[in-house]
């Protein structure tokens, strides 16, 4: 499975693997606990229809509040237990995966491996795979109900009159704008932001992991400079980026949800002029209220979709490095000499960036072999990685 033939968004669904049928489960509670949560704006409708004309008796007060708490309490205990499968399913998908990306280094070409550095490997293990936690617990559930509660509110305000589902959407044209703006703006900068997170985190790992050879080489001062300029330049980028879409972001998460601005005129106008009934009129600024919170959390999850993005398809590069073919049968030993004919080594697997040249060695069972000379270079070639 290649990055090239499966979008970002199918390579995230096949992470989910035997968790599947647990998302699922836990969309379609997300599903009922939203739509749940309108029916308690109806039986206000029908206690005010009620009052309306004078019609209103204690038993129906009884009947329609307690069906309000009834689907209060199914709302409720959806959502809890659409949350439950969700993490359930999710860390249990991330413990998979780093399963997965920690038997592919184990398989890979050594070459491959040492491309990478510690800190970049340590960011993909611990952060970017956490990463992937936000979309499978939070985003894929709670999207589908959040997105289901807007059109069944809708659905019910064409029901009452259409002029109403069409005034709760007056500002969405505006807010698209503010939010193409910002997607626009976020895009260009967005891959610099992760190549500079990737690169503070690789320096910090590395300055803790080699201090002690830094110290050893005398050269605390000048990685502490190289680590902090790290931090700090990462610091810079992000406040300037974040300063360039300030007024676009607020314009757009301030409007996008603003339904109650073009549902409030519209039900005073239709209902001083008869078209609808005072109740009908309460009911529709109720469903327009509605979706307020349903479409703050859609844009909330539009706005990390690019993030999500650029995480599975870099974590996806990790799971697609070539492996090592492994021998079907296992070799039987007659002793415990070791002997190099010729041996050549690259880790790029490139010539010309050979590191061994046809070395030949002979070392018996028993004997004690120390080579100084490979092992200094090492060392050294280490230490000034870490500077």
């Amino acid at each position: 499975m290649e990055q090239t033939k499966k979008g970002w968004f199918s390579c995230l669904l096949t992470y989910a693997g035997a968790g599947k049928r647990r998302l699922t489960g836990s969309v379609i509670l997300s599903v009922v606990s939203v739509t749940a949560g309108l029916l308690p704006y109806y039986c206000v409708f029908r206690l005010i229809e009620a009052f309306s004309a004078g019609a209103l008796r204690e038993e129906g007060i009884l009947t329609w509040c307690g069906l309000a708490l009834g689907a209060y309490l199914v709302k409720i205990l959806c959502f809890g237990f659409s949350t439950m499968l969700s993490h359930y399913a999710a860390y249990h998908i991330l413990e998979g995966l780093r399963l997965r990306v920690a038997d592919r280094f184990l398989h890979a070409p050594l070459g491959e491996v040492a491309a990478h550095s510690i800190g970049e490997i340590k960011n993909l293990m611990v952060d970017k795979i956490e990463d992937i936690e936000p979309p499978l617990a939070h985003m894929i559930p709670e999207g589908m109900g959040h997105l289901a509660l807007p059109i069944v509110s809708l659905i019910a305000l064409t029901c009452i009159d259409g002029r109403l589902a069409l005034a709760s959407l007056a500002t969405v044209p505006l807010s698209l704008v503010c939010m193409a703006l910002t997607f626009q703006i976020s895009g260009k900068n967005f891959d610099q932001y992760v190549r500079s997170n990737t690169a503070m985190n690789s320096t910090i790992v590395e300055y803790i992991e080699g201090i002690e050879v830094i110290k050893a080489f005398g050269r605390a001062g000048a990685s502490y400079d190289k680590y902090a300029k790290a931090i700090t330049g990462y610091r810079t980028f992000v406040v300037k980026w974040l300063s360039s879409t300030w007024v676009t972001m607020k314009l757009a998460f301030a409007l996008f949800p603003s339904t109650l601005l073009g549902t409030l005129p519209m039900c005073l106008w239709l209902g001083t002029g008869g078209a609808i009934t005072a109740a009908e009129a309460a009911l529709g600024v109720m469903l327009s209220m509605s979706m307020v919170t349903s479409l703050a959390k859609l844009e909330v999850f539009a706005n990390e979709i690019k993030q999500m993005q650029m995480t599975v398809e870099e974590l996806q590069k990790y799971l697609d490095m070539p492996e090592l073919p492994e021998p079907e049968d296992r070799a039987e030993l007659s002793g415990y000499d070791v002997a190099l004919k010729n041996v050549r080594f690259s880790y790029t697997g490139e010539r010309a960036d050979e590191v061994l040249h046809g070395v030949s060695l002979d070392l018996p069972q028993g004997s004690f072999c120390l080579l100084e000379t490979y092992f200094r270079q090492f060392t050294m070639s280490t230490a000034q990685k870490m500077m």
